[in-house]
């Protein structure tokens, strides 16, 4: 890989490839939500401390006014700490979308407090304040490098703006020697940081998708479907809860062995796949059984799909089965208006139906209201 496309894809996509990332990302934005109200919490009982502080300060009348103006400064940083613990601790189970724009908001307001004291509160002593917020908060936070990066050049170039504003040339030199120092060591640990990070997030995705998925078909697994319609269920998500079942399944084993029953099920998987992929969840259930929450608030739109399923698996399931076997699907469905049915309820109306079709001929699909 060219040094050109290595540095893209570091500070891009944190070294990884770009559908790896962005799969990445979306899982990253509740440990983001997390870690902004923990930071939060530790920021409110630092600045606590030092609000309290400055009731044991000097007192001297040139000592009270900047105590005076200390307690405010404190006060009101302890105010937006207990803002944004509170709005994401209301938002995280809701929405995470804008985490991230939270996130930076918080930081500027943390920077502004930092460049205030570093500067304008101390103009005659070095920055200290600024230097460790400087190289610590970048690594609380989980975000492309690049906008890391570029975010952290330009609160130090408002640092140094504001130190040179402020401080005699001596100190303001020592500040801006400081100021480059703390800025690479933040970029290059915040990278490796974030780089680690998503290699980790990205480990942790493949390992659970080779937990979930069931490994003859590549559909969710038994556990993985009804995890996943639960949270369908739970977000007040219309739809029909399918159980599908490959009619006469045992005799096409008994006849044809079990590697030809492992190909059949492997080619139905993916006929359903083809048919109910957009806004459906599709999964294993056991056997030669599969589970189907389709996401449609008409029952005549799930027969017309199914229809097309049906023609699509007799085109795609292309085996010779002799005999006069011929292979058909039955399935029994059970509607969740939105609120008065769990998945327990839903699957056992479904199993109800399917039942009744196969005491009624097979082959066709039954809803059970």
């Amino acid at each position: 890989m060219k040094l050109k496309d290595l540095f893209i894809n570091v500070m891009f996509h944190g070294g990884l490839e770009k559908e790896e990332f962005q799969n990445v990302e979306e899982s990253l934005t509740d440990k983001n939500s997390k870690m902004l109200f923990l930071t939060g919490c530790i920021c409110m009982l630092l600045f606590i401390g030092m609000f309290l502080s400055t009731f044991f300060a000097a007192k001297t009348d040139i000592m009270e006014e900047l105590r005076v103006r200390s307690r405010l400064i404190y006060a009101m940083m302890i105010i937006v700490c207990g803002i944004t613990m509170i709005v994401r601790d209301q938002q995280r189970h809701h929405n995470n979308r804008f985490v991230i724009f939270e996130w930076y908001l918080f930081l500027s307001i943390l920077y502004g407090f930092a460049i205030w004291a570093g500067t304008y509160n101390q103009p005659y002593n070095p920055s200290i304040t600024f230097f460790v917020f400087l190289f610590a908060l970048p690594l609380l936070i989980v975000d492309r490098p690049i906008r890391l990066c570029i975010y952290l050049i330009m609160v130090s170039c408002v640092f140094i703006f504001c130190s040179v504003q402020t401080k005699t040339t001596e100190i303001f030199e020592l500040d801006f020697l400081n100021c480059l120092c703390f800025l690479y060591l933040s970029i290059s640990l915040s990278v490796i940081m974030m780089i680690s990070k998503y290699k980790e997030a990205a480990q942790k995705i493949k390992i659970e998708e080779q937990r979930d998925r069931d490994d003859l078909t590549g559909l969710w697994n038994k556990a993985a479907i009804e995890r996943e319609v639960c949270r369908c269920l739970a977000a007040k998500e219309k739809g029909f809860l399918l159980i599908i079942d490959i009619d006469n399944f045992k005799q096409i084993n008994d006849h044809y062995g079990h590697l030809f029953g492992d190909a059949v099920l492997s080619a139905y998987a993916k006929s359903l796949e083809e048919v109910f992929h957009e806004s459906s969840l599709i999964g294993r259930f056991g056997g030669d059984e599969f589970i189907l929450f389709i996401k449609k608030d008409s029952f005549d739109e799930v027969l017309r799909l199914f229809e097309k399923g049906e023609k699509i698996r007799k085109t795609m399931i292309n085996f010779p089965i002799h005999d006069g076997m011929h292979l058909t699907t039955s399935a029994g469905a059970a509607y969740f208006n939105g609120y008065d049915r769990d998945y327990r309820m839903l699957l056992q109306l479904a199993d109800q139906a399917l039942y009744e079709v196969k005491q009624d001929g097979k082959n066709q699909i039954r809803l059970k209201n």
